[in-house]
């Protein structure tokens, strides 16, 4: 319709000039490209890249923030065992504590086995000992030179078997240079090799000998 109107100027118009200049501006506005609709299309343009770059953001967030979860779980048993490595580190000083406590103030000086005690000593024979019910008896000279009372006990035990007889339990009185004590068993009927043991109180070996009984 532009084109048709442009073409009809010259014969509404009696200057031939005048009408091929109406003409061109006619011709320049027809060609010209609409203003408003290339603003319209750059606007519309624009949104559409920062729809895109959102977008794209958005789904970049969980796909980076994914290991995380998977990183904390991994770390979460190494901690739980550094906890049971440091919970067991923590037990080693304990086992060593009892060590300490089982140490006995008191100090043997002799430990022997007698057939009778004369005068507060022991009465020693080299012979094999009678296995019939006739005391046998375990001398021990002690010392505690601490300020506290402590006790010892004497037990008779077969070697290399189960029979064991005794378990006498003896108080060393404290701040004691040199004390002597012992016991004495009815109960060894069995030949063989035996051994008297002197204990501490908390379980400590102190002092061990051996003795060989005969068959009655």
């Amino acid at each position: 319709m532009t084109l048709a109107r442009c073409f009809t100027l010259p014969r509404l118009v009696h200057s031939p000039s005048l009408a091929c200049l109406m003409v061109s501006l006619a011709t320049w506005a027809c060609n010209a490209p609409p203003v408003s609709e290339s603003r319209a299309q750059t606007n519309a343009a624009t949104p559409a890249v920062s729809t895109q770059s959102s977008v794209a953001r958005v789904e970049a967030k969980p796909i980076a923030a994914a290991p995380t979860p998977a990183a904390s779980a991994k770390t979460a048993p190494s901690s739980a065992s550094r906890a049971l490595a440091s919970v067991a580190t923590s037990t080693t000083p304990s086992t060593t504590t009892p060590h300490r406590a089982l140490e006995s103030s008191v100090r043997v000086k002799r430990f022997v086995v007698a057939t009778g005690i004369q005068d507060r000593e022991p009465l020693i024979s080299n012979d094999a000992l009678p296995g019939d019910g006739t005391a046998i008896y375990a001398f021990a000279e002690l010392a505690n030179p601490v300020g506290e009372s402590e006790n010892v006990r004497i037990t008779f035990e077969r070697k290399g078997g189960s029979e064991r007889v005794g378990d006498v339990t003896l108080p060393i009185p404290p701040s004691t240079p040199r004390h002597r004590t012992w016991a004495f068993t009815r109960f060894i009927r069995t030949a063989g090799v035996w051994e008297a043991v002197l204990w501490s109180e908390n379980g400590a070996e102190l002092s061990r000998t051996s003795f060989e009984v005969k068959a009655s």
